[in-house]
């Protein structure tokens, strides 16, 4: 994604009243630090909170974290978002993880810690938050809530998709999330990727070519999405959520990670524009 256009979406994005986050992700945003600079500061200038995603590959050392951290907190960086697993650990040593959380904490950002998982992952979030060593992190859906918290950390079961379909079904953390109900991030939680493309979600689901909302390039995004909010298929996600889909293809496996599982499945299905 080009600069001008990633201030362009920025700029879309204000003109609709419900939007207050902006989350730079990827990929790996820091292999494009300067870009990401900008943008933190563009979008935290119009009064919209920040948040970046990484995996902290570039986190060598606490210090050289620091300087990479510092100057996004100083443009309103409100929060980094950390991805720390098995998955991301076969690449990128755990100590740079560490580097980048003590960082963030020393500039005052916020973090979230996300952590997906496999039946046999050793690094899960309870492992992470050991490793850290800091008795504030608080991990969602734990036994005891914190009165204080540095952080907040959340492990979520993998989503059997793209590259992680490659991972045996012996693997797959089955109900790991609820699948009923409607889902509360459709074309809330909007992600648009480098061609334009708007995706209701940031989930895999959101991936599928069904999914589509249209194109920023092309049209207004607060256009694209009154729009999509009429269609078929945004309004019984959004009133049932992937289980409604499923039951008007008669989808016979029961078998999922989550509801995001589920519904990649279904909007995957080539079955489903006949339907709808």
């Amino acid at each position: 994604m080009k600069l001008d256009e990633a201030i362009g979406y920025i700029d879309q994005a204000r003109e609709i009243p419900s939007v207050e986050w902006i989350s730079f992700t990827g990929g790996e945003p820091f292999l494009l630090p300067e870009m990401l600079l900008k943008l933190v500061d563009y979008a935290s200038d119009r009064g919209l909170y920040t948040e970046c995603v990484t995996n902290c590959f570039w986190a060598r050392t606490e210090e050289e974290a620091v300087g990479r951290l510092d100057p996004l907190a100083d443009a309103g960086l409100d929060v980094v978002n950390i991805s720390a697993d098995d998955f991301h650990q076969s690449h990128i040593p755990f100590d740079r993880v560490h580097n980048c959380y003590e960082a963030a904490k020393s500039v005052g950002l916020k973090v979230v810690i996300m952590c997906a998982v496999a039946r046999s992952s050793g690094l899960t979030v309870e492992e992470v938050v050991r490793r850290l060593d800091d008795g504030e992190i608080s991990i969602v859906g734990g036994e005891k809530p914190l009165e204080t918290m540095s952080a907040i950390a959340v492990e979520t079961g993998f989503i059997p998709v793209g590259r992680g379909a490659e991972v045996p079904e012996d693997e797959w953390l089955i109900g790991k999330g609820s699948l009923e109900g409607p889902c509360k991030v459709v074309l809330r939680d909007v992600a648009i990727d480098p061609r334009g493309w708007v995706l209701p979600c940031c989930s895999a689901a959101g991936l599928a070519q069904m999914a589509r909302v249209g194109n920023a390039k092309l049209q207004k995004l607060g256009n694209l999405l009154n729009a999509a909010g009429k269609r078929t298929l945004f309004r019984v996600l959004s009133a049932e959520g992937p289980v409604g889909l499923k039951r008007l293809l008669g989808s016979p496996r029961a078998n999922y990670v989550n509801r995001c599982h589920l519904c990649h499945e279904v909007l995957t299905d080539p079955r489903l524009g006949k339907v709808l």
